[in-house]
């Protein structure tokens, strides 16, 4: 209730200002007339109580309605309850002869000021009328007898009561009047300014609709199809009509050596230039001038908005040239790999929706016969199926895949492709087409085999050779990597892995004899350093034994610096042991045999001397035929040792052909 009795602003809220006045107005009123009449008519004490009642009701009800913001409502229920309020009792008090019949007067005036003339003049009909209604009633005696009998003392003051209500309201609307006035007068100054504020802003977006215009006509002909030159001069002539004063002035425009310029350029001291530089350093310089001598303002005789819009369109031209360069080189790129490279575009449901050339030269279909088809049907069923399974994961992870295919043309011909798959992601990390780039390595592919064959046939002959062929790549250190070595049948080969040899190769040296380890990397040092040949002997262990290798190898320095190394080695184990059995006969002819020897040429000399007695003669040749008895059983334990020696060898062949069978030592 209390905050219903806060006043609207009588400013804003004009309205609800006054049905809040009046509310309380007629409250007072009514207040008063209730008092007045428990004075002098205590005896009908309750038609006073309800009327002071239904009087505070008016007054809650309206309030109320004001503080919500009905306004208008609030206007219209108070006029018709208090004309309620005051008609109604007049039925009981002697109808037109009742004092609060010109209280009438009081609510039409209330309707009217705050309902309009309509309002005024629906209350002032319908007043004239229920007040006939009341004559009519008492002409016909149909009238109850008044209930209150007035003195001339309470018609007075009945008759005050309209009197001060019309004072009331004369004030509320004078008042009005002269706030209206002021208000009135601040409107029309407020307009004043408001028109010259519409004025300047019209003016100001007059400018900005000029320049808005130069950027989307100097947009347009960034984005037409015309030549570059076309276009920097269209800029040119498109630029002044987007300044302040566009019949004194020009532009020039310069792109790297390139300058364009309007037909009425001349260089003035009055200009506005904004200059930058392409991603390729190229300057971009744009330039506009005052041909007459103009007043300073914000930048010169240049407004702060066309120093903007200067640099908005040498941002402009600036990403055209980038464009345009990007654009070069995309064509480059694109012929580039139309030439090279196999490239497709497809959906995510694996459809064709983009061919290159070179990619229906390959595949001998044409783009109409591919676009809208599925990969598949180029594909061939050489391919392993997990290829697309791992093609497939790959791609549904949004990863690129890169993979060897084998692939069918429209004429049934096979080729194969290293194809480059690469999902293209959208800004919600959904894939929605693939990009693939692909190589024709038939050619390829075809060499790699008959490769393979050719080292597989080699592989056949050499391993059928009695020892090991190999290339090594040398390093510095005596290092080297076995990227070739083809196992022989000797059991040095056998005793590795081809995949370990080639991953570890120090495991070779690992089973060379320690004495001749310095041996063999002093010749892989000569190798690398003087492009020495290598032809050394050494021994390795063999499951225990002791046996030698004849190593012989050709050094080869390629273009790229890389030392190769071609070469083989040999089980030459044999070869020492009849060495070694040759030095043993010539050291056992040369100390055993010849010892006895010497006895019997000292003997024979002996029995050739004169004069020795039969006995002596008989002594020397028993110890003569000793001595040859010793020669013999020797010679026969050597004979056995050697053919032993012989036999245990790996060499099988017969000799015999090319021994020299002498009948005597003399020959003969």
């Amino acid at each position: 209730m209390f905050k219903s009795l806060r006043i609207p602003d009588k400013i804003s809220n004009y309205q609800g200002y006054m049905a809040f006045a009046m509310t309380i107005i007629w409250s007072v009123v009514t207040g008063i007339i209730v008092s007045i009449g428990f004075l002098y008519f205590p005896e009908i004490w309750l038609r006073w109580l309800t009327f002071l009642i239904i009087s505070i009701s008016i007054a809650v009800i309206n309030l109320s309605l004001v503080r919500v913001g009905r306004a208008q409502l609030a206007s219209w229920v108070l006029t018709c309850m208090v004309w309620l309020y005051i008609t109604i009792p007049c039925y009981t008090a002697g109808g037109i002869f009742a004092p609060g019949i010109i209280s009438q007067l009081s609510v039409i005036l209330t309707a009217g000021y705050l309902l309009g003339w309509r309002g005024g003049l629906a209350i002032g009909i319908l007043s004239m009328s229920v007040d006939l209604g009341f004559v009519y009633l008492e002409n016909i005696g149909a009238l109850p007898e008044p209930q209150v009998n007035h003195t001339p003392i309470t018609r007075w003051i009945g008759a005050i009561i309209p009197f001060g209500t019309i004072l009331a309201l004369q004030y509320y609307a004078t008042n009005h009047l002269r706030t209206s006035l002021i208000a009135l007068q601040q409107e029309i100054n407020l307009r004043k300014n408001v028109e010259k504020s519409k004025n300047q802003t019209v003016a100001e977006l007059k400018e900005r609709v000029k320049e808005l215009k130069t950027l989307y006509t100097v947009g347009r002909i960034l984005q037409s199809n015309h030549t570059t030159d076309e276009i920097f001069k269209q800029i040119v002539e498109t630029i002044p009509p987007g300044w302040q004063f566009p019949e004194i002035t020009a532009s020039r425009l310069v792109i790297g050596n390139s300058v364009y310029c309007t037909k009425n350029y001349d260089p003035s001291g009055q200009n506005q230039k904004s200059t930058t530089k392409s991603e390729k350093g190229k300057l971009i310089l744009l330039e506009v001038i005052y041909l007459e001598r103009m007043p300073e303002i914000d930048e010169g005789p240049f407004l702060n908005e066309e120093r903007q819009l200067l640099d908005m369109l040498v941002d402009m031209i600036k990403t055209y040239v980038d464009r345009t360069g990007h654009m070069k080189e995309l064509t480059d790129y694109q012929y580039a790999l139309n030439i090279a490279l196999m490239v497709s575009i497809s959906d995510t449901n694996g459809n064709f929706v983009f061919v290159n050339d070179n990619f229906c030269n390959i595949t001998k279909y044409s783009s109409e016969e591919l676009i809208g088809k599925p990969f598949q049907m180029i594909m061939s069923d050489q391919n392993p199926k997990d290829y697309f399974e791992q093609l497939a994961m790959s791609l549904q992870s949004g990863k690129p895949y890169r993979g060897e295919f084998c692939n069918i043309s429209k004429d049934g011909s096979k080729y194969w492709v290293d194809a480059s798959v690469v999902p293209f992601v959208n800004d919600q990390g959904e894939v929605y087409q693939y990009l693939s780039i692909n190589q024709d390595i038939t050619d390829r592919k075809t060499a790699n085999q008959k490769i393979m064959e050719s080292e597989q046939m080699l592989r056949k002959i050499t391993s059928q050779v009695p020892g090991n062929t190999y290339l090594l790549e040398l390093h510095k250190n005596s290092a080297f990597k076995v990227l070739f070595m083809n196992r022989g049948f000797d059991d040095f080969n056998h005793a590795f892995q081809d995949d370990k040899l080639a991953e570890f190769p120090e495991q070779l040296v690992e089973f060379i004899h320690p004495d001749d380890i310095d041996i063999f990397n002093q010749a892989l040092s000569k190798a690398y350093t003087d492009n020495k040949k290598i032809s050394i002997q050494f021994r390795y262990n063999s499951n225990g034994e002791i046996k030698w290798r004849w190593m012989q190898a050709t050094p080869e320095k390629n273009k790229d610096g890389t030392v190769l190394c071609y070469g083989s080695s040999n089980d030459i184990s044999a070869i020492v042991d009849y060495i070694v059995s040759i030095e043993q006969i010539i050291f056992d002819i040369g100390h055993v045999i010849r010892k006895p020897i010497s006895n019997m040429i000292g003997l024979t000399t002996l029995i050739s001397m004169e004069g020795l007695s039969n006995d002596e003669i008989l002594s020397m040749t028993k110890k003569l035929k000793n001595v040859c008895v010793e020669i013999d059983t020797f010679l026969k334990e050597l004979n056995s040792a050697y053919e032993l020696k012989r036999q245990d060898t790996s060499f099988n062949f017969d000799a015999s052909s090319s021994i020299d069978r002498r009948s005597s030592l003399f020959g003969g």
